[in-house]
């Protein structure tokens, strides 16, 4: 089976495909990047930046990889989770400035997007590809299905003050209670954040807002 098809068999169309990861049998890295390198030349597979491929649908108006599904595939979901499962294999959420834009606390688009992961080691580093840039930091804890919402609540208040809780009270209840936000959870990650964050989910009036 040539380089192609397997790619297809396993990936699909229009799905971020990142060179490092690929294992063919026993090929070695370099023969692997080296087919890589021939079918991209011939058109048969897409480059999107350094190490990130797709290969293109054959409809007549196919998709073309965005820079947000680079980062879902890489960041966010599990580099193994099947499609129709990702939302089960959860490793990371957007975060920062961009998570206060998608809730509607800050109504400026950020330049640049912000990702916390399991998947980096480093405190916080920018990633680059299809001439674009994310800033991604290691999570505080593992990240799964069942806690990112919390900790991405969690992680906002970094970037609040006590004047933006209280402006966005009302905004903020209805996500924690839209989320189903427990008391349970809160209880078990509120000890990986500082004193400053308990204060302003506590004077800020959010605590009768998580069910339990």
């Amino acid at each position: 089976m040539d380089l192609v098809s397997y790619l297809t068999n396993i990936y699909g169309y229009d799905t971020p495909i990142f060179i490092k990861d690929v294992r063919i049998g026993r090929k070695s890295k370099s023969a692997i990047r080296e087919e890589f390198y021939r079918a991209s030349k011939k058109g048969e597979i897409i480059k999107e930046g350094s190490g990130v491929y797709y290969i293109k649908s054959q409809k007549e108006f196919g998709a073309v990889i965005t820079f947000e599904e680079v980062l879902a595939k890489k960041f966010i979901f599990s580099k193994d989770a099947a499609p129709m499962l990702e939302d089960l294999f959860i490793e990371g959420y957007y975060s920062g400035l961009t998570f206060l834009n998608m809730i509607g606390i800050s109504e400026q688009v950020p330049a640049v997007l912000e990702i916390t992961t399991n998947r980096t080691s480093s405190k916080k580093r920018i990633y680059k590809a299809m001439k674009s840039k994310a800033i991604i930091r290691k999570s505080r804890t593992v990240v799964n299905f069942k806690n990112y919402k919390i900790l991405q609540f969690l992680d906002m208040f970094h970037f609040l003050d006590m004047k933006e809780v209280i402006k966005n009270k009302e905004l903020l209840r209805q996500y924690i209670i839209n989320n189903q936000l427990m008391k349970y959870d809160l209880g078990k990650y509120i000890g990986l954040y500082s004193s400053r964050t308990i204060k302003m989910i506590t004077e800020g009036g959010l605590i009768d807002a998580f069910i339990g």
